[in-house]
């Protein structure tokens, strides 16, 4: 039963291209290593939906750079940052809606994905 606060998690198409990218990255290694990779997907996807559909507020607004007026969280148990993933989402309060545009490893230096 949908909770009449819940926001609406929306996955677009540059999401999942980076999880394309992400999966292609460890499809080089071991077999082992993709499938360890296939269940972190899906903890993450889960992650994702549970949290911000109840909170979209969550994460910390990105004030500069090319992710700048989006907001992120840190998918991870590491205490060091940089063996995480970071998300990057955009909240339409209106609409009561999430978009989940981006995830990215923490130690990546890349870009934001243009569409």
């Amino acid at each position: 039963m949908k909770k009449e606060n819940e926001y609406t998690v929306l996955f677009t198409e540059e999401f999942d291209l980076c999880l394309e990218n992400i999966e292609k990255f460890f499809s080089e290694q071991e077999e082992e290593t993709l499938q360890w990779w296939y269940l972190r997907e899906d903890e993450i996807i889960n992650y994702i939906e549970t949290h911000l559909s109840e909170n979209p507020f969550m994460g910390k607004p990105v004030e500069s750079g090319s992710f700048k007026g989006l907001r992120r969280i840190t998918y991870g148990k590491s205490r060091h940052v940089m063996l995480n993933y970071i998300i990057y989402y955009a909240v339409h309060e209106i609409d009561g809606y999430v978009d989940v545009i981006n995830i990215l490893p923490s130690r990546t230096k890349r870009k934001r994905i243009g569409k």
